[in-house]
């Protein structure tokens, strides 16, 4: 797969979320109108060493890039309650702060969130694009999401990142990415909450070049049901997500995507736990489509796990551990996309698993020191060998 394709498709999300909520710069007027505005510069200094399956893509990298999430500067917009509505807006842009090998100049500024949302006693309905449903929490809450992670869909070929690196995607979770929809959020219902989403469908058909006729595609719709509760001394947070999509294609075939993650995270003390699992189908690795399909035009299987566990030392440094892995059932074509074995990897792959150690310091508010390592491991169901790297990454982000 061309880098500059990937480039478009990865990327993560954490100050999406944080996003109004943490915005340090309010400007309000008389009338009740507030303007905020938010985001982060980060930079990472990162050595990958590349021991390849057969010895023939050996290699060691270093570079200066984003981590895994891109800079944000973010612009909302919140005006007075009116009749039991509170209207909403924000726009961000993600410019890159890379000058790699292809990072052109349409991919050095992504557009990753346009959106409107109205709350009232229903709840809220949000329109534009935004963080998906599916998935949201696993990477919002991942150690990575302040760091680098992977620096590829495989521990294979160049390790330069693009955009941004990787995190998790394909090694531990699906992708949540950034879709337009529109989405109603339930209030808070002692704890639960409910979302339900109708978004943009992904063209993983085109993603994968499986098909050269015409194709149509449906909408894709996402659910979620979370319960989160604070308790003396800690808190508690649970989740349930699904999607679902149908794409045809060639005016014959039609191809149904479904995935859904379970996860939790649990606060006592300093020690904070994560754990999440997915499983799904023609979804490919990451939820990205590549290898959702088979050469024989199949849905393929996957799943995939994390376990993640840390202290949080005086409420300011953060150290934490954590292992995942995600999996592709065999392409029994020995075949994708009418290619080779030999010349895709993603036919042949069995699953990518990583170990993560890090640190993370908040020197103050608006500044966070990284320092981590990453195992990256890539293994095969009919190549023998694997692909293993080491990623070292040091850098921080400077926030507003």
């Amino acid at each position: 797969m061309k880098k500059t394709t990937l480039a478009t498709l990865v990327g993560a999300a954490a100050f999406a979320a944080a996003g109004a909520a943490n915005a340090t710069i309010v400007v309000g007027g008389e009338n009740g109108y507030e303007f905020s505005v938010d985001g982060n510069i980060n930079q990472f200094f990162i050595a990958t060493d590349q021991d390849s399956a057969n010895g023939g893509y050996d290699q060691n990298n270093q570079g200066v890039a984003n981590g895994l999430l891109p800079t944000f500067f973010g612009f909302n917009v919140k005006a007075p309650e009116i009749n039991g509505l509170t209207i909403g807006a924000r726009v961000s842009i993600s410019p890159s702060t890379n000058n790699g090998s292809y990072v052109s100049s349409s991919e050095a500024m992504e557009q990753r969130e346009a959106f409107a949302t109205v709350d009232g006693a229903f709840g809220q309905i949000m329109l534009g694009k935004g963080l998906g449903l599916y998935a949201a929490n696993n990477i919002l809450l991942d150690q990575t999401l302040y760091g680098v992670g992977a620096t590829s869909v495989i521990a294979a070929g160049d390790q330069n990142t693009g955009t941004t690196s990787l995190g998790r995607i394909g090694w531990g979770y699906d992708y949540a990415n950034w879709r337009s929809q529109i989405r109603w959020t339930s209030v808070d219902m002692a704890g639960f909450k409910v979302a339900l989403a109708v978004a943009d469908g992904d063209d993983f058909l085109e993603v994968n070049n499986a098909t050269t006729g015409g194709y149509e595609k449906d909408a894709r719709y996402e659910a979620s049901l979370s319960y989160a509760s604070a308790f003396d001394g800690g808190s508690v947070k649970l989740w349930l997500d699904g999607m679902t999509q149908k794409v045809s294609f060639n005016n014959v075939d039609s191809l149904k995507g479904n995935a859904y993650t379970v996860g939790g995270q649990l606060v006592l003390g300093g020690f904070e736990a994560v754990a999440s699992y997915y499983d799904g189908k023609a979804q490919g690795i990451g939820g990205l489509g590549l290898g959702a399909i088979t050469a024989n035009g199949n849905e393929r299987d996957g799943d995939g796990y994390y376990a993640q566990l840390g202290y949080r030392f005086g409420g300011q440094t953060f150290v934490a551990a954590s292992y995942g892995e995600s999996t592709l059932d065999r392409d029994g074509a020995n075949t994708f996309a009418g290619t080779s074995n030999t010349n895709n990897a993603f036919a042949d792959l069995d699953s990518n698993s990583m170990a993560t150690i890090g640190i993370y310091h908040d020197v103050t508010a608006n500044l966070k020191l990284v320092a981590e390592y990453s195992r990256m491991e890539t293994e095969y169901h009919i190549q023998s060998d694997e692909d293993e790297v080491d990623v070292l990454a040091i850098g921080g982000f400077i926030s507003w």
